[in-house]
C-alpha cells in the first residue's frame, strides 16, 4: 500500500505547482503526474546510466512500457484540401481525450425552463470530438496543389480551404475521458457547465476509430467497461471538492472515495453523478501490434496516395 501522505509530499517535491493546500484541478493533476512519471522513467537510464545496474535499467524500461501501453493511445489527424481533395495524415499520441460540450449546453443554465430535458449523452460528445470541421479561410498549403512549384521559386505558396478531422488510430488499455466542464466566460473567469452527462457502463469506441484500427484489434477490443468516475462538487473552477467512484473488480462492487471515507455504493448512484473524468478499461487486450508500436512515417503519409493507401476511413 502507498501512504496518501507520502504520495502528497512526493508530489509537492516533484511538482512545485501543486504545493500547498489550494484548490487544484483533478484533470491537470493527472496530466502532470503521468507526465512526471514518464519523464522520471525516461531519464532514469540516461542521466546516471553508468551508476545504475543493468537489471534496474531493464526494469525501468519495462515499467515505462507498461505505463505507455496502459494509458497511451494514438490519434489520427487528417486534413483534406477542398480544392483537390488531397488528404494529409498525421498520427499523434494522447494520454486522454478532452471532450467539449455541444454549443447548446454552454448557455443552458441561463435559459433553462422547468421540465426541459437537460441531459447530454457521452456518445454525443465523442461524435463532436471526431466530427469534420472546416478551417477558417484559405490558410492551408496543400502539397499536391504546390507540387509543381519549385522550392527556390519566388512565387507565393498556393493557399486553399481545408477540412480537418480527428479519429482514434490506436486505443489505450485504459481510456481516460475528460469532460470539459469549465470554460472561460466573458468576465474573464472559468464557469462550470453543470449539465448532467449520460454515460453507460459499457462503451463501444468503434464508431470513433478509423478503419485501419481493425487491422490490429479484434471486435471485442473496441468494447470498454466503466472502471472509475471522478466527480467535481461545487459551482466554480476555483472552489469545490473532488470525490471518486471506483469499481472493485475482485468484489464486483462500486466504492465511493471521499477523502478518507470509503462507502460501498450502487451503480445507479454512480451513473447519476455529475462526472468530470471517466475511466474505461478495455475488455480484451489488443493484438500483437499493440499501441506501443509507433507507425512508420511511410505508413502515416501513405494515406496521401490514392493507389497505395495504407490508411482507410469510413
Amino acid at each position: 500500500l502507498v501512504s496518501p501522505f507520502a504520495m502528497l509530499h512526493s508530489v509537492w517535491s516533484l511538482i512545485p505547482a501543486f504545493r500547498g493546500y489550494d484548490q487544484q484541478d483533478a484533470q491537470e493533476f493527472l496530466c502532470e503526474l503521468l507526465d512526471k512519471v514518464q519523464q522520471e522513467l525516461e531519464s532514469e537510464g540516461t542521466k546516471r546510466r553508468i551508476l545504475i545496474p543493468f537489471p534496474q535499467r531493464k526494469l525501468t524500461k519495462q515499467v515505462l512500457k507498461v505505463v505507455n501501453t496502459i494509458f497511451h493511445g494514438q490519434l489520427l489527424s487528417q486534413v483534406t484540401c477542398v480544392t483537390c481533395n488531397y488528404k494529409s495524415n498525421t498520427v499523434e499520441p494522447f494520454w486522454d481525450l478532452s471532450l467539449e460540450f455541444p454549443e447548446r449546453y454552454h448557455c443552458f443554465e441561463k435559459s433553462t425552463t422547468v421540465g426541459h430535458h437537460t441531459d447530454c449523452k457521452l456518445t454525443e460528445m465523442l461524435a463532436k470530438f471526431t466530427e469534420t470541421e472546416a478551417l477558417e479561410g484559405r490558410i492551408y498549403a496543400c502539397d499536391r496543389c504546390n507540387s509543381k512549384r519549385r522550392k527556390s521559386s519566388s512565387k507565393p505558396l498556393i493557399l486553399s480551404e481545408a477540412q480537418k478531422q480527428l479519429m482514434i488510430y490506436r486505443l489505450p488499455q485504459v481510456l481516460r475521458l475528460h469532460l470539459k466542464r469549465f470554460r472561460w466566460s466573458g468576465r474573464n473567469h472559468r464557469e462550470k457547465i453543470g449539465v448532467h452527462v449520460i454515460f453507460d457502463q459499457v462503451l463501444n469506441m468503434e464508431p470513433y476509430c478509423c478503419r485501419d484500427t481493425h487491422s490490429f484489434i479484434d471486435k471485442e477490443g473496441f468494447i470498454y467497461d466503466l472502471s472509475a468516475v471522478v466527480m467535481h462538487h461545487g459551482k466554480g473552477f476555483g472552489s469545490g471538492h473532488y470525490t471518486a467512484y471506483c469499481y472493485n473488480t475482485e468484489g464486483g462492487f462500486w466504492v465511493h472515495c471521499n477523502d478518507s471515507k470509503l462507502n460501498v455504493c450502487s451503480v445507479e448512484e454512480v451513473c447519476k453523478t455529475q462526472a468530470y473524468i471517466l475511466f474505461y478499461t478495455q475488455r480484451t487486450r489488443q493484438g500483437i501490434a499493440g499501441i506501443s508500436e509507433q507507425p512508420s512515417e511511410a505508413q502515416v503519409l501513405s494515406g496521401n496516395s490514392n493507389e497505395n493507401r495504407r490508411l482507410t476511413f469510413p
